[in-house]
């Protein structure tokens, strides 16, 4: 329990706070999301994958907020290779996906899932997420001309 908290703690906390933009809130969704994780693995319910389980929980939860409250904003990450402008105009066109596309391409680019976890994550065939995520990169191509 406490590796699986100092390894992905991070990962999902940042997940988080892309989908929803509320820094609170992604600190609140990781302590509920490994609480669960806690709860799950005291009831000796089998996991086959942690890291697919913390974050289909967290999407869960995120799904769950979204469904209140639409996203203000998309924060910028911390990345020291990409330039502050260049990390607006990322958060900006982020901001214009339906929060499903967003979800998809984070998980693909941000987070580095291979297409066959993320097909799996979502319950969606390996063709489908491909598909979906050339058309994310085409829709995201056509808002950054605008």
């Amino acid at each position: 329990m406490e590796q699986a908290y100092k390894q992905y703690k991070d990962s999902i906390f940042q997940f988080s706070l892309y989908l929803t933009g509320d820094k609170q809130l992604s600190e609140d969704i990781v302590h509920e999301v490994f609480l669960k994780f806690a709860i799950q693995k005291k009831q000796k319910q089998e996991i086959l994958s942690v890291k697919d389980w913390l974050f289909i929980c967290s999407r869960n939860l995120i799904y769950n907020y979204l469904k209140k409250k639409p996203i203000q904003y998309i924060p910028i990450d911390q990345s020291d290779s990409v330039t502050v402008e260049q990390k607006i105009f990322i958060r900006q066109i982020l901001g214009k996906l339906e929060p499903a596309e967003r979800e998809l391409i984070l998980l693909r680019e941000q987070q580095g899932y291979p297409v066959k976890e993320i097909a799996a994550m979502l319950k969606l065939s390996e063709e489908a997420v491909r598909v979906r995520l050339f058309r994310i990169r085409k829709k995201m191509q056509v808002l950054a001309k605008e």
